[in-house]
């Protein structure tokens, strides 16, 4: 049967309730450290009209090499704030996170499984996904990379579209964040777990072609080369993702808290429960290599970075949900299942989720833009107006100033157009060393105060509980000029 163009499915009405969240919640987004840098960029590249080749942000790094590989939506945000400032910042990236959530829903709605399963799988994947929902160009990663997984469970084979618009993401992707090595990763792991299906004779070549898989994937390589650094692009994720340490002390590349516990948390336990659960109670059957791989594979790094526990919820979401399904409707719930039947039915054939999508999504916007709430959007919750104010006030004891990977961002931002940092969020950037010893530095490390004098600074700016702040007081040349919740700042008593 034809799809019913004017008709909404369920998670359509998703898609309003996560859109309609902004009007509650603008600044959450903004809250993220990294975020601020983001904006500041994207000033510097509308500036110029080029992508950064050197550092623009630092005093310690100034005029550097760096690899901006995140300029595409820096320069997108730039554009945005342009025309809208901060209100059409947020209602863009509200519309990116609430696309991927339809996006997953819609995917396991096409996999033929029951309304109460979509659900539940598509509420966890949310409740999974917002953990990192900020300003930030992981969003264009989550988003992206449900479209891939949605691509590859649609068909057995790609489709002649697939062949057009998978390329064209890709090379947008490779410009807009990084995060594009784990679609490649998914799709080479789903590949290799199809051959061992065909090798262990779990399915036929119809069944499961490898060969045009294949093909489309490498032409998604090749896509990422359509970049301003060429391969060199890929040397430096492949180095960033092998061999940087320091990436590790970031809240989000740390390991799921099983025991308070967290969200990342939670979803592994729920993916892992229901598969184990499926077996136990259920005998559900053996899932195919092709699912098995990227699960494992994503698993293991889910649990050692839980933003990475986001990445195996979209690739896991189809077929734990399957497993689910078994669990839940086995032998429970006949009664709703039958009733639930001709919606499940017609919800698949509803074919206006993306025209509704786009016109809710301009409508809202042109309201949201307007109220009060958008109008006193903040960047960086640490970094007050009082704050602002008092640097301002005082411009020359700020040249050279020791900041915060968690203040640098929205330093930035509030501060610009000439304000520098001695180091903000980008660690691959500034390298193990520097972050290391910016650690060893506000935590009272052993030689903490050589370290202090040797970056020469003019003023400290940081946050209150670091040790370094109990440290200065047995130096007398520094003293405390401003102090609120979540900053202190120090300057040379002169």
């Amino acid at each position: 049967m034809k799809p019913i163009w004017w008709l909404p499915t369920f998670g359509f009405f998703l898609f309003l309730a996560i859109e309609s969240w902004m009007f509650v919640s603008p600044d959450h987004i903004f809250e993220d450290p990294g975020v601020g840098r983001h904006l500041r960029t994207a000033e510097a590249i509308l500036e110029t009209g080029q992508v950064p080749r050197t550092d623009p942000l630092s005093f310690t790094k100034a005029g550097q090499p760096w690899t901006d590989f995140e300029w595409a939506f820096e320069a997108t945000l730039g554009e945005l704030y342009r025309a809208g400032g901060l209100p059409l910042v947020c209602a863009f990236c509200y519309a990116i996170f609430a696309a991927t959530i339809l996006g997953i829903y819609r995917t396991l709605l096409q996999s033929g499984l029951s309304l109460s399963v979509v659900l539940l799988t598509t509420g966890v994947a949310f409740l999974t996904l917002q953990i990192h929902f900020s300003a930030r160009p992981v969003l264009f990663t989550y988003l992206f990379l449900a479209l891939v997984v949605e691509v590859w469970h649609r068909r057995t084979q790609p489709l002649k579209r697939d062949w057009l618009i998978l390329p064209l993401v890709f090379v947008a992707w490779a410009n807009l964040h990084a995060g594009w090595l784990a679609a490649l990763l998914f799709l080479t792991l789903a590949m290799a777990g199809r051959l061992l299906d065909r090798i262990f004779k779990r399915v036929d070549g119809d069944e499961a072609p490898l060969i045009p898989w294949i093909g489309l994937t490498l032409l998604c390589t090749l896509a990422t080369r359509l970049n301003p650094w060429g391969w060199g692009l890929h040397q430096q994720v492949f180095l960033v993702a092998t061999t940087l340490k320091s990436i590790a002390l970031l809240v989000e590349d740390l390991p799921p808290d099983f025991t308070t516990p967290s969200m990342s948390a939670i979803a592994v336990m729920f993916l892992v429960g229901v598969v184990f659960l499926a077996r136990v109670f259920r005998r559900a059957p053996l899932w195919r290599w092709e699912a098995v791989l990227p699960v494992l594979f994503f698993l293991y790094e889910g649990l050692k970075a839980q933003r990475h526990v986001i990445l195996l919820m979209e690739i896991a979401a189809v077929p734990v949900a399957r497993d689910l399904e078994i669990l839940l409707h086995g032998t429970w719930w006949p009664f709703l299942r039958e009733r639930l039947k001709e919606f499940q039915a017609k919800q698949r054939l509803a074919g206006g989720d993306a025209w509704l999508a786009l016109v809710a999504t301009l409508a809202l916007t042109a309201v949201f833009v307007r109220t009060p709430t958008a109008q006193n959007i903040r960047v960086g919750e640490n970094v007050s107006p009082k704050l602002v104010s008092f640097l301002r006030e005082h411009p020359d004891r700020f040249h050279r100033p020791l900041t915060t990977t968690w203040n640098a961002g929205p330093l930035l931002w509030n501060m610009r157009p000439d304000f520098r940092v001695s180091i903000d969020d980008r660690f691959d950037f500034y390298g193990d060393d520097t972050v290391f010893s910016f650690v060893d530095l506000t935590t009272g490390s052993a030689g903490w105060d050589k370290k202090l004098k040797k970056g020469n600074y003019d003023s400290l700016i940081l946050d209150p509980y670091l040790p370094l702040n109990k440290l200065l007081h047995s130096l007398p040349e520094w003293k405390e000029v401003y102090r609120d919740k979540k900053v202190v700042v120090y300057w040379r008593d002169s």
